[in-house]
């Protein structure tokens, strides 16, 4: 597949209807998989004392900071959805650059909490998360047009890249 190519098909896939549904599909298994970290926390960490940790590090945090911002992200992707299967991409590439922001502004909330629960409940949230993210970033980078020279094809910054997967996105009389 020639380098230009490969573009062609990356900025495709990552401005499909197809791909923003995969987003919203991570989306709505972060937030389950938060939903149920909270709640095994509740059941089985009732013995933790939480008196020295700060407002930020106790699970109430994600409750009621982190949970209702990933709801209110998850209803605005599907919106965005809507409006991009009508050709509109705007709200779509706000929604993704919400994301961007919000990771950041999520970075005060400590996860000290999660210590105390399963790897596989944490990561039931955590997993899917960072994939969403991922899926986001290369949304909005693409919708807005603000990757730079090469940086679609570069995968320490897109992900990982299945040349095979891509071939979906070529149209007819395309060819590699």
């Amino acid at each position: 597949m020639t380098p230009e190519m490969k573009i062609t098909l990356l900025t495709r896939k990552f401005s499909s209807i197809e791909y923003m549904q995969e987003l919203e599909h991570y989306m709505e298994q972060a937030i389950q998989g938060l939903i149920d970290a909270l709640k095994y926390f509740d059941e089985h960490c009732q013995h933790i004392d939480m008196s020295t940790w700060q407002p930020a590090e106790k699970p109430e945090a994600w409750r009621d900071r982190a949970l209702p911002n990933f709801n209110r992200i998850l209803s605005s992707t599907r919106k965005a959805i809507d409006y991009a299967k009508q050709g509109d991409l705007s709200y779509i590439e706000g929604v993704t650059g919400s994301m961007q922001g919000l990771s950041k502004d999520m970075d005060v909330l400590s996860d000290r909490w999660v210590d105390y629960i399963p790897k596989d409940v944490a990561y039931a949230h955590g997993i899917p998360m960072g994939k969403a993210r991922k899926i986001a970033s290369n949304i909005w980078h693409t919708v807005g047009e603000y990757f730079e020279d090469g940086e679609i094809v570069d995968e320490e910054i897109t992900g990982p890249i299945d040349e095979q997967d891509l071939l979906r996105y070529l149209q007819p009389g395309e060819q590699v």
